[in-house]
Formats: C-alpha cells, structure tokens, sequence
C-alpha cells in the first residue's frame, strides 16, 4: 500500500539524484525537505505495514541497479540546525556535512573539519560511519533519533562538538578541501573499496601492484587521479561500473591473493 501522505510519483529515473549519475527508476519516489515532513511519512508508511524504504541524501557512495529500485525511495533534503547548548548541535538526518561544518563555526564550535569535501548528509555519515582525516563521524555523536521499518532509519542526531575559536579550523578546512579536490573527483561514488588494513592502500595496490589505472569499461573509468575511485566519463551505466568493480576484484583475488571488499553500497539487483 502507498502511502496517502506525500504525493509519491511513479517510475522515476534515480540518476539524476546520484553524484555519479547513474541509476535506474524508483518505483515510488517522493522528496522530503524536513524533519517533520521525513518523521510524518515514515510513521505513515509504518501504519500501512510498509517496511521497505530506501533513503537517499546526495547518492554518493552508493551504486543503483540499472534496473531501479523497488518499493518506495524517499529523498532526504531535510535541512534543520538547531545548537541545544554551548557544545551541542542537533542536525536534521538529510543536512549536508558542508552546511553542517559552517553552522558550527558560526557558534565557535570545532571538530568537524576532518569530514570537509565528503559528499554526504548526516544521515549518511552516521549510518556508514564514514571516516575523516582524523577520526570516525560517529566519535561525535551523542545519539540519534529512529523510526524503524526494515531497518533503522535516522531522522535527526545530536552531535557533541568543542569550543574553540575557529580561525585555525577554518584553515584546515581550506586545506583539507585543497588537498582531496586535487586525487578525488567528484563525478565518483567515493572511495570503492575498504582498505585492506591501516597499513595497505587499496588505491596503492590498483594504481601500483595491479597496474589498472585508467582502465575503462563503457565509460566507467578507474580515476587516473586516485585508483580506488571510479568515475562516470560519460553514459556509464551500473553494469559497466560493477563489471570494472568485479575485475579490480577477480585482479587482486588472483595475483595478489587479496580480497578487497567494497566500501559503496550496492541497490537493486545489479
């Protein structure tokens, strides 16, 4: 049963809410853009015994099927900021870490600028736990908010920061942005594979011990910029993306007899 609440339109293309542009139709789809539009729809899908909801922020990190997805996708543009005290924000799941870091130096708060340049929404940093320069996003957090369908879905979390004057955060911010927009490009997922251990670089072993650098399929392209990066240089579809995913694979598996395991996730049956 759909639900009555949000005007879900039918059958539509997901790559366009994608950072690498690729992705086949939801079958419901609606876009939220706050916290008490994304808490009222999940409750409302719940009542109608609807358990399968698949929540997208900025589509980074994530490859959908060429095929779509089925069920209901709700797109997160939630965007509320509050500061509860003097060193605690709480943020609405779909804010963007961008926006999310400036609020913070706004009231003096520091400890963000190890997440500058990552495409993701609070949401998304949370449930992937992403990784910074320094530490884990979720080091920072206090506790979250839930509505739980097949799985937990974060609607807001509260965050504890330091207090700090931000000049010298501000900088490391500019630098951090400096140095990834130089090895990282954009029109990626984000990094595709986990490192194999502190020690060993997943884009080191592609780029230098396989020797798959700039290796194309379609137009799915190994990054000439950082090899564990995959970009779109044109039409690339799901299959070409994960058909180079699966020989960066097969690749170390059989010469290095290494697993590399992926770090994006994969929707749909791709």
């Amino acid at each position: 049963m759909v639900s009555l609440f949000m005007d879900w339109k039918k059958n539509i293309p997901l790559a366009p809410y994608t950072t690498v542009k690729i992705g086949g139709p939801a079958e419901h789809l609606c876009e939220v853009d706050s916290y008490h539009q994304l808490k009222a729809i999940l409750c409302d899908l719940q009542k109608n015994g609807v358990s399968t909801v698949t929540i997208l922020g900025n589509g980074s990190n994530t490859l959908i099927s060429d095929n779509g997805i089925k069920g209901h996708v709700i797109i997160n543009k939630s965007n509320e900021i509050e500061l509860i005290d003097k060193n605690r924000i709480k943020s609405s799941s779909g804010v963007q870490l961008a926006k999310l870091i400036e609020f913070s130096h706004q009231n003096n708060l520091v400890g963000l600028e190890t997440f500058a340049y990552i495409p993701s929404t609070v949401g998304g940093a949370i449930s992937g736990n992403i990784h910074g320069t320094k530490f884990l996003f979720n080091d920072l957090l206090l506790s979250s908010e839930i509505i739980k369908l097949d799985k937990p879905i974060i609607i807001s979390a509260i965050l504890q920061l330091k207090t700090a004057d931000t000049q010298t955060a501000k900088q490391e911010v500019l630098k951090i942005i400096k140095e990834k927009s130089k090895n990282q490009p954009m029109n990626s997922l984000g990094c595709i594979f986990k490192n194999p251990s502190p020690q060993l670089s997943a884009g080191l072993i592609i780029d230098k011990q396989l020797k798959l650098k700039g290796l194309c399929i379609g137009d799915a392209k190994i990054s000439e910029k950082h090899a564990n990066f995959i970009e779109n240089i044109g039409h690339a579809t799901a299959s070409d993306y994960y058909s180079l995913i699966k020989l960066i694979q097969s690749k170390a598996k059989k010469e290095l007899n290494l697993n590399l395991d992926l770090e994006i996730k994969l929707l749909g049956q791709i």
